[in-house]
């Protein structure tokens, strides 16, 4: 039997040594895969991965380099021991190039390039390293070696770089261990990675979430909005309705206009928008948003200044009441144009006269709710200044203004558009002849406002009590307002009473006979004018007008008195009337005005 009371323990075998340095080890990545599993910031894991391969290998520094995007550079990202000032400058200044012949480039890049470690025993004896040996010097290292981080064995993803103070030759063993923790830094570094770009997704996803949430309640509230603009014209609440309900939407005072700045709909009357709404649009405190239809603006929407901007919701209400009042304009057209198209074939068998189609329209007016039994004062309006192409939209708007106007008179006005006039039919009950005047004169100012360089005269006849007098009295106010477009007067309001013997010759049905009186007395007159290019009837004119006045007729027509001398002594010879007389001169007067008259109802 052997004696084992005399065995020795013997000396500790290297497993003794080896196991408390390979927990430390284990310890020291159990960390690092913690750090990751946590989801900790990449930096910090980066910090940890150098602090732990200086720990474990005894190194005075360490730093974590990774690839720019472009793989162009190598910057230090995670340190241990390095000062900022270092990391300023390497990064900033000295960024360790990737695209570097391999003649010149740093120990980093050409690991980072092989995948295989890269160790400097003395730096000041390697002439690669020159350009970092300034801030070296400045950190205090001499010796360092510099590892690839390898996710692949083709891959490499940064480099782990170890610096010692004194100069230091890296064995083999000590080398394989820097690789071992390296290949496990890559992995941290891989896992950090991913957990980093699957947190940003997540936040990505979370974002979209929120922005499809507010993305549908917006969509849920701009449908409620377009449901209450919708039910409000539907109920009959037209443009004022719309306006109103807007104002409540977004706390703004609202005002609705045409695009002659007639005001449609006008959520209070508290807040003033001046009439010069051009100058709130310069501004910048109240805000104009167009109203369309068929890409034509029909009207616009003003909106107060608020305390605050109008939100993304507010925007989308204001974009749903315009949207809701173009086709609240688009049915008020429509009505506008049924009922115009009805008034104005009423006005047209009214004053045409046709006994077939006078023996329905007392019946036909009171359909359109007009009492044709009551007697009635015409109003014709005749616009100028207005161009071809505008005359149509200028006649809609102006009889647009005036039916409005007639809506609030009881009994209600009869407005139509006939042969490129605006005609107006006013109930008789009884009224004064101030009365009648300023009425006519209310309705030549709508008619001629809003519209630029449009001038409206109007001439009022009347009052008529049967229908078959409205032929002859239409045809005489026409004849008067050529009369007053022959005379140069327009942009006022006259009868025919205010016209004198004018106005009693304009109520003659046959003007044949007045025709041929003027052209007897100055028929050579106005020949010698037509084959000579002269200014006689011109001249007479302004003689008549003047008071038989020479030098007034000089002033008038801006030439010298001999001038006018002259022109007149040949109208005496080409008439044989003596114009010094009284009695000639009150007849080359009179078929002057029964001439005017003549051609005037020849224009009806």
């Amino acid at each position: 039997m052997r004696n084992t009371s005399n065995v020795s323990s013997g000396p500790v075998t290297p497993t003794t040594h080896v196991l408390p340095e390979v927990h430390r080890w284990l310890d020291s990545v159990r960390v690092i895969t913690k750090t990751v599993a946590t989801g900790q910031p990449l930096p910090e894991v980066l910090d940890l991965i150098a602090l732990t391969a200086a720990s474990l290998m005894g190194y005075e520094f360490c730093g974590v380099l990774i690839p720019d995007p472009e793989r162009r550079t190598l910057t230090i990202e995670g340190s241990s021991g390095l000062s900022a000032d270092y990391l300023a400058q390497v990064n900033a200044d000295r960024p360790v190039r990737l695209d570097q012949p391999t003649t010149m480039e740093a120990p980093s890049s050409t690991a980072f390039r092989t995948g295989s470690p890269r160790a400097i025993a003395d730096i000041e004896r390697e002439p690669q390293f020159a350009p970092w040996g300034g801030v070296a010097k400045e950190q205090g290292y001499r010796s360092m070696i510099s590892v690839p981080l390898m996710q692949s064995p083709d891959l490499a993803i940064g480099t782990l770089n170890c610096y010692r103070r004194s100069t230091h030759n890296f064995g083999e063993q000590e080398i394989a261990l820097l690789t071992v923790l390296a290949d496990h830094a890559a992995i941290a570094l891989t896992t950090a990675r991913l957990r980093s770009e699957e947190a940003r997704r997540m936040d990505e996803l979370l974002v979209l979430n929120n922005e499809l949430h507010q993305q549908r309640d917006l969509l849920q509230k701009s449908e409620d909005i377009h449901r209450k603009l919708t039910e409000i014209a539907l109920r009959g609440g037209g443009v004022a309705g719309i306006a109103t309900a807007l104002s409540i939407l977004i706390s703004r005072a609202i005002l609705i206009e045409d695009t002659q700045s007639g005001v449609l709909g006008q959520s209070s009357r508290t807040v003033a928008f001046p009439d010069d709404r051009t100058e709130l649009h310069a501004d910048g405190e109240f805000r104009c948003h167009p109203v369309l239809l068929a890409g034509s603006e029909v009207a616009r929407i003003w909106i107060a200044p608020g305390s605050s901007a109008l939100s993304s919701i507010d925007e989308r209400a204001v974009e749903h009441a315009a949207l809701v009042t173009s086709l609240e304009v688009l049915r008020s057209r429509t009505a506008d144009e049924v009922q115009w198209r009805l008034h104005g074939d009423l006005v047209s068998d009214l004053l045409g006269g046709e006994p077939g189609a006078l023996d329905t329209v007392v019946e036909r007016a009171a359909r359109l709710g007009h009492d044709l039994s009551l007697g009635h004062s015409i109003v014709v309006v005749a616009l100028s200044g207005v161009q071809t192409g505008q005359v149509d939209n200028c006649l809609q708007q102006a009889v647009r203004r005036v039916h409005l106007w007639a809506e609030t008179a009881t009994p209600r006005p009869l407005s139509a558009i006939h042969h490129d006039r605006i005609v107006v039919l006013i109930p008789d009950v009884g009224q004064s002849r101030t009365a009648r005047d300023s009425a006519a004169d209310r309705i030549r100012s709508l008619t001629g406002s809003h519209t630029p360089h449009a001038v409206a005269t109007a001439v009022t006849v009347g009052p008529c009590t049967q229908v078959g007098e409205y032929t002859r009295a239409h045809r005489s106010a026409v004849g008067a307002l050529g009369m007053l477009a022959l005379t140069g007067k327009r942009d006022t309001t006259v009868s025919l009473d205010d016209l004198g013997l004018v106005g009693l010759l304009l109520q003659l049905d046959d003007t044949s006979q007045l025709l041929s009186f003027a052209d007897r007395t100055l028929g050579p007159v106005r020949s010698h004018d037509i084959a000579r290019g002269t200014d006689l009837m011109k001249t007479l004119r302004a003689y008549v007008a003047s008071g038989l006045a020479s030098g007034d007729t000089a002033r008038a027509l801006h030439v010298h008195a001999n001038t006018v001398g002259q022109r007149l002594r040949r109208i005496q010879t080409l008439t044989g009337k003596d114009l010094a007389r009284p009695d000639h001169a009150m007849e080359v007067a009179v078929a002057l005005t029964v001439g005017d008259v003549g051609e005037a109802s020849s224009l009806v």
